[in-house]
């Protein structure tokens, strides 16, 4: 297992090196466009059998590792579903799991985070994907994933990394909290409500926005220095407990990534993030747009 302290990343080229050693997950998702401009979301296994590291096991991050009975997608699993989804991948506690996506990261994030909110550390995400992974060199196969036994990977605690809009409203009540800011992952654009004329668009009042697909580089991987960057020109330390949210979770749980890559480890993620936030009209929304 590896060090908890250690960088929740790896590189492609160590990936490689160590592949026999590690079991690797790909947490693809269905990006599918929507009729109303909007884009909805699917399983990733039709993408998964296109093409995959090879040796790779599907984690379904929307349906095996989500709560099937929620009324948002990908929101946490209860413990039960979390074992179950777990042992099907035939994970135990002495597996050293690498989690990757095709989609610039976060889904593999989201997995992580998922695991450390049930206590486990067992788990790091490729940086840049599978994108990275093919510049190294690696090869790609495809088809269906290799059935394997059940394992007995199990969750050491309840989920303590998500909270609810309860516990957000209460934030903003209070207005901006020192060293604990609210930090929205979307991007720009959606932040500003730009381009929708939703009445309830924009973002949550008092946070910050820091937008996740800002922090990848020109070949999608994180880098400390852009992470560092970012949290400089929000005037932000690293003596920072930030709660985070976007659209659904998703950009929030790579913000969670990123901030870990820097030594910020005491986050929240707002699990229904803004996809709960709208649909309760009595809660505030801010744009910058007429």
């Amino acid at each position: 297992m590896p060090n908890a302290n250690a960088s929740p990343l790896v590189e492609a080229d160590w990936l490689i090196a160590h592949r026999a050693s590690v079991v690797v997950l790909d947490c693809s998702v269905a990006r599918i466009p929507g009729p109303d401009g909007r884009t909805d979301f699917g399983p990733g296994g039709d993408a998964f059998a296109r093409g995959h590291i090879p040796g790779a096991r599907f984690a379904d991050v929307m349906q095996a590792f989500s709560d099937a009975s929620a009324r948002y997608p990908f929101t946490c699993p209860t413990r039960a579903g979390f074992d179950h989804a777990a042992q099907a991948l035939g994970l135990n506690a002495d597996s050293d799991i690498v989690a990757y996506d095709t989609l610039g990261g976060p889904y593999a994030a989201r997995l992580w985070c998922v695991f450390r909110a049930f206590g486990l550390t067992n788990i790091r995400v490729l940086n840049g994907g599978l994108a990275a992974w093919q510049s190294a060199g690696g090869a790609v196969e495809t088809g269906d994933a290799a059935p394997v036994p059940a394992g007995t990977l199990a969750a050491t605690q309840e989920p303590n990394l998500f909270v609810d809009a309860a516990y957000v409203a209460a934030m903003i009540g209070q207005g901006n909290i020192p060293g604990q800011p609210l930090l929205c992952g979307l991007r720009g654009a959606q932040y500003r409500g730009e381009g929708s004329t939703d009445p309830r668009r924009g973002h949550i009042p008092t946070s910050l926005n820091l937008p996740f697909p800002d922090l990848l580089d020109s070949t999608g991987r994180l880098t400390p220095e852009r992470v560092e960057a970012a949290l400089s020109a929000l005037g932000l330390s690293h003596d920072i407990a930030p709660v985070l949210y976007c659209g659904g979770g998703i950009n929030a749980a790579g913000l969670a990534l990123a901030l870990s890559l820097v030594g910020i480890g005491d986050v929240k993620i707002y699990d229904d993030s803004m996809n709960g936030w709208r649909d309760d009209l009595s809660l505030p929304v801010e744009h910058d747009t007429p």
